[in-house]
């Protein structure tokens, strides 16, 4: 496990993101499955709560000794997934309220504030995930540029799909990859995860001239888009810089001519041709990539051919 994956217990009595209300609320009649209206009691209750942070995910166990209302508000830079364990919650928000049980979550991504009205006895995991973390994901398994839409969402969610009562057995990775699966599996997904254009369309000129030289404005004028807004939405829709993609398009390149029956040209040429100059420096970046030297490449396909 990397040190960053490595669970961290954050000890607090104090809530980042999500804020009680310190008056009572009243629900609609009929919210919590025809029952009467519940009312959250003011005062300092007390409660039960363990955050661990796991990468840039935070995991926040609660446990509500008593009937207890949290407000969460999303932003562009992180969004919240509400977890139920026992109990249940009435969600109040964008005018409606609906019941959160065991076996369903809610993802607050939209623009609005919701309040989670949990009954006494209730636990509960909230996950507060970067927006840009799910995008990069998302992004990954479509194979293209996807954006996080700013919208809430119902989905099925198990807590065991996220994550187990040991954190030490837990990874960023896992939990971010079992949560777009998640939200994948929604009826929801077609509007959850809108292509990001103008950072596709940038992305598909650099793979259709991986050799050429690119300047940033030179592929902001492709989206689109200014440089800065070009740089800020390659680093939150796909996890990586412009120069980064840049490298990465380059390097498969050299390894698709590597593996072609009709690239006749040595690793030394193949390396000035794709920018790196010196095989040396394509040797180490072309490694580090792929588990493998260019020669140890060229030798496999030939074999394979052969064969």
């Amino acid at each position: 496990m990397n040190v960053d994956e490595m669970a961290v217990i954050l000890h607090t009595s104090m809530l980042d993101y999500c804020d009680p209300e310190p008056r009572a609320i009243a629900l609609p009649v009929g919210a919590a499955r025809g029952r009467a209206p519940l009312r959250i009691a003011s005062g300092d209750d007390d409660r039960a709560r363990q955050r661990v942070k796991i990468g840039r995910v935070e995991l926040d166990r609660r446990l509500f000794g008593r009937q207890r209302a949290v407000s969460i508000t999303p932003t562009d830079a992180m969004v919240h997934v509400l977890v139920p364990l026992a109990g249940h919650a009435v969600i109040v928000g964008n005018g409606e309220s609906h019941t959160l049980e065991p076996g369903m979550a809610l993802l607050v991504a939209g623009t609005e504030k919701i309040t989670s009205v949990w009954i006494a006895g209730s636990r509960a995991l909230i996950l507060h995930v970067p927006r840009a973390s799910i995008q990069a994901v998302s992004s990954h398994v479509y194979g293209n540029a996807r954006r996080l839409a700013a919208i809430d969402c119902r989905f099925a969610l198990t807590s065991q799909a996220i994550a187990d009562e040991n954190s030490a057995e837990m990874t960023e990775k896992r939990i971010l990859d079992n949560l777009v699966d998640a939200l994948r599996a929604s009826p929801q997904e077609a509007v959850l995860f809108p292509l990001a254009r103008s950072v596709q369309r940038a992305v598909d000129h650099i793979r259709a001239n991986p050799v050429l030289t690119w300047t940033i404005a030179d592929l902001a004028a492709v989206a689109g888009v200014t440089a800065g807004t070009l740089r800020r939405n390659f680093s939150t829709c796909l996890g990586m810089s412009v120069t980064q993609l840049v490298l990465q398009a380059r390097i498969e390149w050299v390894r698709a001519r590597l593996e072609s029956v009709t690239e006749s040209r040595s690793i030394g040429e193949l390396s000035i041709a794709a920018g790196f100059g010196a095989s040396g420096m394509l040797n180490r970046t072309y490694q580090r990539h792929f588990g493998e030297t260019p020669s140890q490449t060229r030798t496999r396909a030939f074999r394979s051919r052969r064969d």
